[in-house]
């Protein structure tokens, strides 16, 4: 009967963060669905909080008028930066796959508001492009609603391409990234000797 391989127990959300602060910058390896899903998890509570922070220190500032700045945010942002980057390509590497595929997302989702941008254009120059200033144009009017049903599309299916990969379980054994996170390492039993 053959063995069967021994896996670690899930990751906690405290030992995904303190992995995730550990290996700040490091994008070799693998990370395992958990270390990925709850580094997301805690990111996105404590910018929740942060981004509280700034708004209320705004309308503090503001006599209830928030103008929208938000240092608190932005630095929490630039620091989780390259964790965030660093991870996400650690959890592409354990089903396989290259860290580079983020570039891919990105350029395909800053392509995808190309359609978005194009729509607007022309329903803003065709609205200024009569004889008596703005005039309503039915046509481009539909132009710029199309541009934004294709531009929300193309980003639809970029979230689902991205959850789907991003969930799936990660190769079991080693690839060509490095050990599988979740095995434990299989070691000979302590002999007395007596052999």
């Amino acid at each position: 009967m053959a063995a069967v391989p021994q896996t670690k127990p899930m990751m906690t959300i405290q030992e995904s963060v303190k992995t995730c602060v550990r290996k700040y910058a490091d994008f070799s390896g693998r990370a395992t669905r958990a270390e990925f899903w709850w580094w997301v998890l805690a990111t996105m509570l404590v910018g929740f909080a942060i981004g509280t922070v700034d708004g209320a220190i705004n309308a503090l500032l503001a006599g209830g008028i928030g103008y929208g700045f938000s240092p608190l945010s932005s630095i929490f942002g630039l620091a989780v930066l390259l964790p965030d980057l660093a991870v996400t390509c650690r959890r592409l590497h354990d089903i396989g796959k290259s860290g580079w595929w983020q570039l891919a997302w990105f350029v395909i989702a800053f392509l995808g508001a190309i359609p978005l941008i194009a729509g607007v254009i022309i329903f803003v120059v065709s609205g200024f492009s009569g004889a008596k200033g703005w005039e309503m144009d039915e046509g481009s009017l539909v132009v710029m609603i199309v541009g934004i049903i294709v531009s929300l599309l193309i980003w639809l299916a970029i979230a689902i391409w991205w959850i789907v990969w991003l969930a799936r379980q990660g190769d079991a054994g080693p690839n060509r990234f490095g050990e599988d996170p979740r095995s434990i390492e299989e070691t000979e039993p302590a002999g007395d000797g007596l052999e």
